[in-house]
């Protein structure tokens, strides 16, 4: 039990100083990253298919209070023909908490052609997390364990993953991003 939470603990201090603001894109893109001398870093270079194939964690996420849990593959399964844009945050994370509008007004606009689906991975539970999650037009769920994350090698926070109609992962983005913006809707075909 003391190594489950030392794991835990290690994990979220790793998560915290890492990616969250993290300006370094991935080693593997099929996109053109800039160059290392390049001051500017394109979010094109940043997604990255390295994985790409790959099933999502089979890891419980908690709907809500009740304790009630899902998969990405359940999801995926009660969504047949969409893809699942999966979102990992956490309330502590100012970049995550920037980029969460984002994601509702895109929630707004693309209808039924794609499932958004957030991941609090914050280990206060929905004590913290029902109070910072305002977003209308999203349901987020919860893994305070951080094993998604964990089984998924996330380096910080933000990560958002997308997945295919058979929750296999078709790219993934490290860092904040626009995802109403023209670029990203046309990164997921929409």
């Amino acid at each position: 039990m003391r190594l489950k939470i030392f794991l835990a603990l290690g994990l979220s201090g790793l998560l915290s100083l890492a990616a969250c603001g993290d300006t370094k894109a991935p080693t593997a893109s099929t996109e053109s990253p800039q160059p290392a001398s390049s001051p500017v870093i394109s979010s094109v270079s940043r997604f990255d298919t390295s994985a790409a194939g790959t099933a999502a964690p089979d890891t419980a996420l908690e709907t809500g209070p009740d304790g009630q849990t899902e998969t990405i593959a359940a999801i995926a399964k009660a969504n047949p023909g969409k893809k699942i844009l999966v979102n990992l945050w956490a309330t502590w994370c100012a970049p995550c908490l920037k980029e969460l509008p984002t994601l509702n007004a895109l929630a707004a606009d693309s209808g039924d052609r794609l499932v958004i689906v957030p991941i609090s991975q914050d280990m206060e539970g929905w004590r913290k997390v029902t109070p910072a999650f305002t977003q209308p037009n999203l349901s987020t769920r919860l893994e305070s364990q951080m094993q998604f994350g964990l089984a998924l090698g996330a380096k910080g926070l933000p990560l958002t993953i997308l997945y295919d109609d058979q929750a296999r992962e078709v790219w993934r983005y490290a860092g904040d991003f626009d995802w109403n913006s023209p670029a990203a809707r046309a990164k997921l075909g929409l």
